[in-house]
């Protein structure tokens, strides 16, 4: 099977990656993209498996193997195994998809040829143009896409200020090492010109400072591996003044926070209780979200609430990995992400224009997320460009001898293979094919173990059909969401109750899987107001629950709907279920407001002040400029 398509996919992924959207989507910025980018990455993976012949470098092998263990382990043994090995509709990060970045990394690695590698360079650029174009509106015009924010920072084609400044430590420095490539074309060197430009001005204008923070640390490595020429340091810093200039009517908007830093050391705070209760294995992926939910203390939920947003990443990688998959995971995590970046930042000296800015966008990723958490859609280009910079090394290309190419006298390397791909004799120490067949094979040479070279063949052809089989599986879902999401629009933008609950119940039978369309029907239906449908509701938060049993949002919904039904039948048996529900939650987060003002409510209902009265005035010390609250207490009272 033929593999020169290979390139041109994986540049399709990164340019979906970037700047794919769906206007007419709920959430436009989410399941095109991760339908796109999942689907190109398991086809270009499996071909890559399937006709691979290229050495994958053995050290990260081994990690992403232990850290793919630790996450099935972890993934199985908790209890919200169908998410955790799925992942969650909004931040895509199950077992899959870890695996999907293994895969990405090992098809990187098989771009062994400069022009296989330039035609992804170029892609990135294709995608820097398009999000500068974005962002060049969006600060001259306005969003595209009209956005529920108070924020004037920028959210580029990802509705995330965040996201757009991981997305800019990835393409600002590649776009600008195309710009200096003296063997890119005019053209192209134009294009990354622009691209350059206009990365850095949405980098300053998301506000992002775990991405500035990134990028002047790559960019301070860079100036001591490469002592760039003044030239080169004046026209980058001209850059930076003119992105400046032009943002400055609204820098005081950029650069302002409710909170400072406050709010993420309280974030690394709330992980560190919940990997201190979940040393071993973890919460498996995607299982933050839920564990959680009785971590969260007092002073969290009194300066940050948990109204709108519920906690669920530790806005640090390694602690997230450390979240999700236990001390040992972190361990292999951040073993593997650091071997990658330290061999980053020794290629930073290479001739190549092209392989410095691969490095120096290593490097600046990698230490944003330190600050940020991992993305689904980002970290697969970042583990794509890591694998090409593993393709692009010099110590990859081993000599008849087995020996490095760096060792070798001129006359030796003159005599040498010149392809990175010439098969060698024998094993390097630091690298294994990916086949597992010594590459003297293919040249009719003996292999030292035929049968042994055939059972791991087999496996990788084994990964590569599997890869092929999730392909059409993937593509089809990617469908039906893309279809559930603009049916869920529908619903939540219809003028009438009907049409509301007609695509609501539309988007979950398209995916009936997805949470996020069972809450759409939840609300469509609340809306109405019925008991009829208040009981299709609870079916539906039900459903929820038997996909994911402890999530937050599904057990909130099921007991608000109990209390829906209790205000409308007033029975006692309506109203003891709901009292009962609420209580438990309370019980699992006894310092959740929302939570605490819910069972107040109902206990009022059922006729039991006390209990209500305490669970308001625990909710008032929670929330002390809550009006709504004091009302309610005032109600009480008043009562009684």
């Amino acid at each position: 099977m033929g593999v020169r398509w290979i390139p041109f996919t994986l540049g399709a992924m990164v340019i979906a990656a970037v700047v794919a959207v769906d206007p007419g989507g709920l959430s436009p910025f989410g399941p095109t993209r991760w339908w796109l980018v999942s689907s190109l990455a398991l086809a270009a993976g499996g071909s890559a498996c399937w006709s691979a012949t290229r050495r994958l470098d053995r050290r990260s092998a081994r990690l992403w193997g232990l850290l793919l263990v630790l996450l099935t382990v972890s993934a199985v043994v908790n209890g919200d195994t169908k998410v955790a090995l799925l992942g969650h509709p909004v931040r895509h990060l199950g077992l899959l998809t870890w695996g999907l970045f293994a895969l990405v990394f090992a098809t990187g690695q098989q771009l062994v040829r400069t022009d296989d590698r330039r035609i992804v360079v170029r892609s990135t650029v294709v995608a820097a143009v398009g999000l500068g174009a974005w962002c060049t509106w969006e600060l001259a015009v306005g969003p595209p896409i009209a956005l529920a924010t108070t924020t004037e920072r920028l959210s580029g084609p990802f509705g995330s200020a965040a996201m757009l400044g991981a997305a800019c430590c990835l393409l600002t420095p590649i776009c600008t090492m195309v710009v200096v490539d003296r063997h890119a074309s005019t053209s192209w060197r134009i294009a990354g010109a622009v691209g350059a430009a206009t990365s850095v001005l949405a980098l300053i204008g998301s506000g992002t400072r775990a991405a500035w923070i990134g990028m002047a640390i790559a960019a301070a490595v860079l100036l001591v591996r490469r002592r760039p020429s003044t030239r080169t340091v004046l026209v980058g810093a001209g850059s930076v003044v003119v992105a400046l200039a032009v943002l400055s009517p609204r820098l005081d908007d950029i650069v302002d926070r409710s909170n400072g830093t406050s709010s993420r050391l309280d974030e690394w705070a709330l992980a560190g209780r919940v990997i201190g209760d979940h040393v071993p294995i973890g919460t498996g992926p995607e299982g933050y979200r839920i564990a959680a939910v009785g971590a969260v203390d007092a002073d969290y939920e009194l300066v940050h609430g948990r109204d709108r947003v519920l906690p669920d990443r530790a806005h640090s990688g390694p602690l997230d990995v450390a979240a999700i998959g236990g001390l040992p995971a972190a361990t292999a995590y951040v073993l593997l992400v650091g071997g990658i970046v330290w061999r980053a930042v020794r290629q930073m000296r290479a001739a190549d224009p092209m392989t410095t800015g691969l490095s120096v966008a290593l490097v600046a990723y990698a230490v944003q997320q330190l600050l940020l958490f991992p993305l689904a859609e980002l970290d697969g280009v970042w583990w794509l460009v890591a694998g090409m910079l593993i393709a692009a090394a010099p110590d990859q290309a081993m000599n008849t001898e087995g020996t490095a190419p760096a060792a070798m006298s001129g006359a030796a390397r003159a005599a040498a293979p010149t392809s990175i791909t010439a098969a060698p004799t024998s094993i390097p120490t630091e690298a294994t094919d990916l086949t597992g067949v010594d590459a003297t094979a293919n040249t009719g040479a003996p292999h030292a173990d035929a049968t042994w070279a055939g059972v791991r063949r087999g496996r990788v052809r084994a990964m590569a059909i599997a890869a092929f089989a999730l392909v059409p599986v993937v593509f089809v879902a990617g469908v039906l969401d893309v279809a559930a999401d603009r049916q869920a629009r529908r619903a939540m933008t219809a003028r009438d109750t009907d049409t509301a609950v007609t695509a609501a119940e539309r988007s979950v039978d398209l995916r009936p899987d997805d949470l996020r369309y069972r809450s759409v029907a939840i609300e469509a239906h609340r809306s109405r107001g019925t008991l009829a449908d208040i009981d299709v509701a609870l079916d539906h938060a039900d459903a929820a629950l038997r996909w994911s049993p402890d999530d937050p949002i599904a057990l909130d919904a099921r007991a608000t709907l109990l209390l829906d039904r209790a205000a409308i039948t007033g029975t006692t048996v309506d109203t003891d279920a709901a009292v009962e529900a609420w209580r438990r939650l309370v019980d699992r987060d006894p310092v959740r407001a929302r939570w605490l003002v819910q069972l107040g409510r109902a206990a009022a209902l059922a006729g039991d002040i006390d209990e209500a009265h305490a669970a308001l005035t625990e909710a008032a010390m929670l929330r002390p400029d809550d009006a709504s609250i004091a009302a309610l207490l005032a109600e009480l009272e008043a009562r009684s």
